[in-house]
């Protein structure tokens, strides 16, 4: 898998397998990825002996401070480059809807191929009509600069393509539009080049505020850039990837749909840009979060669409999936997640207190003081405040209700102990947020009472577990990596016992090298087939042993997790331990989350 460009990805061959014009959710125009027949464009030098499936040499790597990806490709002793974009569009102007490459002859002449197989959403494209400078299909218009001639790619395969000279630093420009934009002229070198220097602009414009300087610095740039892109352009947190059923394990069954919007990954954005400087993305997480809270009824899917608000059913699509994996699948069908309350809470009252310290109500909860008697809530926090009751009152009815998680288990649903510390969490702030505007408020009493049930519970699994706490309340002694937050957040300090002995069975049971398992292989999850290490659950690794003191072990498994992302920086949802090979959707946006919290809680320790 090559770099990706917001909603498009592009292999080390120059061609575009994936390609989204709108909201990331929703129908893509090329999706090559998941099937030989969903369309596909190539743009590079022509291979020799026309060989369609050999690989030319090639490298990749973006731009600093920017998602703007330059592609060298070389044939024959010839060279070009291939420099991919999304025009920036600000705050309110909407999706580009417009994916821009420009051709460099870097060591020439070559002969540039424009290769294009028209897709229709999720399979071949129903009508292709070529015109002067290229091709309309049922949802996209590509431009390649030079007339598009029907080619023969096999017995049941057609395609358009074209064959340009260019001299050592010519240019030429393919754009892919969707097909419903009327406001796209065809593009000049010159006007390219200008989009181009005002992409790079904006970009670096915008991460200028980025206030981190830990050891980790370029990782963190490249976190909060594939954040960004992951983004709607107008404002909100990230979808979870960009891409739906690349599989956990190729050739699996392990695939979902992820180009939704995770409750838990968009809490953890609301706290972890304003962290790191970028408010105003923590800003439109935060609000994001309060429409949602308002807007969802109880008990909240574990997912959202951002386009719509609602969660999208699951369908299954008769294609052949990446590498043969299936099903491939969009929308969702997710068990239900008690465990994310936990996290809603935190977020949206870190900053939305009156009379209290900020930083107090977004540390640790067992640091938690109480505001000022009488103090007032204000902010998003005051305007979600009757569904964050709602939502918390359901908790205290259910939070011994068996569920999926965090990582959303099929199968029967299990007690699972990560659940109950999270449903601590979400009772324990609520109701010392209720005292603080009321020191007499009913709500809190009522939440305080469950929340010392859920203490008492987890302390007799302790008990029952020896050693720290396991996954569930069943006999077997199951590891689960969701338990390594309990080094920050949890009735405990992170200097427990219970909590250094639980950071140290999930690290012994669930590594493979740097990165760690989510939960052991003998557990029956409801899917066929190995998994894979998880990336999110190697980061919380590094977080928690940054959390207790642990720095060397931190470093060396941080170091070693950043170099699997190799000089794209770009981390998907798993990885395969020996290949290093990322599997599952990509980008994934709970990795890079992950990945800044754990480079944070480094920051703050010797290196």
């Amino acid at each position: 898998m090559g770099d990706g460009v917001g909603g498009a990805l592009v292999a080390a061959d120059g061609t575009v397998d994936w390609y989204c014009p709108g909201p990331l959710d929703g129908r893509p125009v090329l999706s090559a990825l998941l099937d030989a027949n969903g369309g596909a464009l190539r743009v590079g030098p022509v291979r020799p002996g026309g060989d369609r499936h050999r690989l030319p040499p090639s490298s990749a790597a973006y731009r600093p401070g920017t998602m703007v990806a330059d592609l060298d490709l070389a044939a024959g002793g010839r060279r070009v480059s291939i420099t991919d974009l999304l025009p920036w569009s600000g705050p309110g102007e909407g999706p580009p809807g417009r994916l821009i490459r420009i051709v460099t002859a870097l060591a020439g002449p070559v002969d540039v191929e424009v290769d294009v197989a028209p897709g229709g959403g999720y399979g071949p494209s129903r009508t292709a009509v070529p015109f002067g400078e290229g091709l309309v299909a049922d949802r996209v218009v590509i431009r390649a600069g030079e007339p598009l001639l029907p080619t023969g790619r096999g017995r049941s395969e057609h395609g358009w393509g074209c064959v340009r000279r260019l001299g050592t630093g010519e240019r030429m420009v393919v754009t892919v539009d969707r097909l419903d934009e009327d406001r796209h002229p065809p593009l000049s070198v010159d006007a390219a080049l200008r989009a181009l220097e005002a992409t790079e602009t904006a970009w670096r414009s915008w991460l200028a505020p980025l206030s981190y300087s830990g050891p980790y610095r370029p990782a963190v740039e490249r976190a909060v850039l594939a954040l960004r892109s992951l983004s709607p352009w107008d404002g909100g947190p990230p979808a979870a990837a960009g891409t739906t059923s690349l599989p956990r394990r190729a050739g699996g069954e392990r695939t979902a749909d992820d180009r939704y919007v995770r409750w838990r990954d968009a809490a953890a954005a609301a706290s972890v840009m304003a962290r790191v400087g970028l408010l105003d993305d923590a800003s439109a997480a935060e609000e994001w979060l309060r429409r949602a809270a308002e807007g969802t009824p109880v008990p909240w899917p574990s997912m959202l669409a951002a386009s719509t608000g609602h969660p999208p059913p699951l369908e299954e699509l008769a294609l052949a999936g990446w590498r043969g994996s299936q099903p491939v699948v969009v929308g969702r069908s997710d068990p239900l997640d008690a465990d994310l309350y936990g996290s809603v809470v935190t977020a949206i009252s870190a900053s939305t207190v009156l009379g209290a310290d900020a930083a107090v109500w977004a540390g640790h909860p067992a640091d938690l003081r109480s505001a000022a008697p009488g103090g007032r809530l204000a902010g998003p926090l005051s305007a979600a405040w009757p569904a964050l009751v709602g939502a918390i009152d359901h908790l205290a009815d259910h939070w011994s209700d068996p569920d999926g998680g965090v990582w959303a288990l099929d199968g029967p649903p299990r007690s699972l102990t990560a659940t109950r510390v999270q449903a601590w969490v979400a009772l324990e702030r609520m109701a010392r947020l209720a005292r603080a505007a009321n020191p007499l408020d009913l709500d809190a009493v009522g939440w305080q009472q469950e929340a010392a049930a859920v203490l008492r519970a987890l302390e007799r699994d302790s008990l029952a577990a020896g050693g720290g706490l396991k996954m569930d309340t069943g006999p077997a002694q199951h590891a689960d990596a969701a338990l390594l937050r309990l080094a920050w957040s949890g009735p405990w300090p992170p200097e427990h016992p219970l909590v250094v002995a639980t950071v140290d069975r999930v690290l012994e049971r669930l590594s493979s090298g740097a990165v760690l398992h989510r939960y052991p292989a003998e557990l029956d999850d409801g899917r066929a087939g190995a998994d894979s290490p998880d990336l999110v659950a190697s980061l919380w690794a590094v977080r928690a042993l940054a959390t207790l003191g642990r720095w060397e072990e931190a470093h060396d498994r941080m170091e070693r997790i950043c170099a699997l992302g190799g000089p794209l920086g770009l981390l998907s949802e798993a990885v395969d331990p020996l290949s290093g090979e990322m599997l599952g959707n990509r980008p994934s946006a709970g990795a890079h989350l992950a990945l800044l919290e754990a480079a944070l809680a480094l920051e703050a320790g010797p290196r």
